[in-house]
């Protein structure tokens, strides 16, 4: 049963990196088909990567009895990842095992704890997994007292809409729809409000990380009860995020309710709602599992720190970020896999005081295959894929292989980090981790020797 739901994954991963590489291949105009390079008629062009011939590189299939890859195999690889060690002064870390017999292919400084900038976040997801229903939503309410006074409380859904909702992921549920359920409710009932209190205490301790280094809180915002698009301020790109989330939803609220005609006052509230009132309208937010993938795929540090004390809570191990910092770590030594010299201060990978070693990223992806836990199979398929999704999208410099990748990207000024699945060109599935560390700064300039590596995997 193990083998066969193993097999199932692995050809999962094969099935996206397959379809991508056709893809991509389509939208440069190396095959037939409907997609397009070409200049749209409105908007700007996105960049693209140099084109690709579609070759033999994508295997045609996966098959349990693909040959094995050698441990001497791997060696060029680290040679080449140790020579740029050397020349841009960074320590190189490495350890790669076969997905399917977890035979250790390549270990080099792999037991070596190193901060893994967002690569933790598999770690985050994979607990997120464990310990929350992946078809369950956080639902955004507004309930009216007997004193005709409305509360609006909310589980943590940090990506409400401004407007609308709609079937995105970020935006699911919007605040306009909750204002004009609510105006609805009212006037259904020839009820009036003359006040708004939203409820914004949700998990205890500061709502962000106070110990960033200076400039790192803007790559972050701040856990709540509700927020809209993470709470980032609205512009084009990485914005600075609101200092209160959700008193911006409550001023948002406010407005569309008096658009439809009920005036409100606001009022913030620390105190958990008791619940005695009616409730007057709900928005849900999509299911925690595509939440999940959407911090995977777009290496969300709101949403991974939101998730992670979301988690913590679920496991009673209480809400702090300390909290679920310490507690992430228990979790992880609960799987059984390697985890010495593991520490964590937060659950995105912002801060440099995280450590955690290659062996312990590359067993916590074997263990997917054992957890038992439908939600963290998906894991395996929620990693960006080279070319073609998340943080992955405009990697490999055009490189084919590249597709061959589906894995988790880190990068910190001290370190550049990518952990996840390769698919061989034999058809072997490797688990690896491969990060640069020990830099001062311009960690990012090591990115080509990490895609060199896990490309020199996607060849083998």
């Amino acid at each position: 049963m193990l083998k066969r739901t193993l097999t199932v994954i692995l050809s999962v991963f094969l099935a996206v990196a397959g379809v991508g590489g056709y893809v991509y291949a389509d939208i440069n105009d190396v095959v037939p088909g409907f997609l397009t390079n070409t200049k749209p008629i409105v908007g700007k062009e996105p960049p693209l990567g140099e084109s690709v011939q579609l070759g033999s590189v994508v295997s045609a299939q996966m098959a349990e009895d693909a040959p094995l890859v050698e441990p001497g195999e791997l060696a060029p690889a680290w040679e080449a990842l140790e020579k740029a060690g050397r020349e841009q002064k960074f320590i190189p870390g490495v350890y790669v095992a076969d997905a399917l017999t977890g035979e250790v292919l390549l270990d080099k400084n792999g037991q070596m704890p190193m901060p893994p900038a967002s690569t933790i976040k598999i770690l985050t997801a994979i607990n997120a997994a464990q310990s929350l229903d992946p078809a369950d939503t956080l639902a955004t309410r507004v309930f009216l007292d007997e004193d005709g006074v409305l509360h609006l409380v909310g589980e943590g859904d940090l990506l409400l809409a401004q407007g609308a909702g709609g079937p995105q992921v970020n935006g699911r549920a919007g605040v306009a729809d909750l204002a004009a359920a609510t105006a609805k409710a009212l006037e259904d009932s020839q009820r009036s409000a003359g006040k708004l209190v939203f409820h914004d205490h949700m998990f205890d301790g500061p709502t962000r990380e106070p110990a960033l280094m200076d400039g790192l809180e803007h790559w972050v915002g701040h856990v709540a009860p509700f927020a809209i698009d993470r709470g980032e301020l609205p512009g084009p790109g990485y914005q600075p995020y609101y200092d209160d989330p959700a008193a911006n939803v409550a001023q948002v609220l406010q407005d569309a309710l008096a658009s439809a005609g009920v005036n409100v006052e606001i009022q913030a509230s620390s105190e958990p709602y008791d619940g005695q009132g009616e409730l007057l309208a709900k928005v849900e937010s999509a299911p925690i599992a595509q939440v999940t993938r959407l911090m995977l795929m777009e290496s969300d540090n709101t949403l991974a720190e939101q998730l992670c004390r979301l988690s913590s809570v679920a496991q009673n191990a209480g809400s702090t970020l300390e909290d679920a910092a310490l507690n992430l770590v228990e979790q992880v030594k609960n799987t059984g896999v390697y985890t010495d010299g593991l520490s964590a201060v937060d659950c995105s990978g912002l801060n440099v005081e995280n450590r955690v070693s290659p062996r312990t990223l590359v067993e916590s992806l074997l263990y997917l295959r054992d957890a038992g836990v439908p939600a963290a199979f998906n894991i395996v398929r929620d990693l960006p894929v080279g070319h073609f999704s998340g943080t992955l999208n405009k990697r490999f410099e055009g490189d084919l292989a590249g597709a061959q990748v589906n894995a988790k990207t880190g990068t910190l000024d001290e370190v550049s980090s990518l952990a996840g699945f390769v698919m061989t060109k034999r058809g072997r599935v490797l688990a690896f981790h491969v990060q640069s560390s020990g830099m001062e700064d311009g960690a990012v300039f090591t990115r080509p020797a990490i895609d060199d590596f896990a490309l020199a995997l996607a060849k083998l």
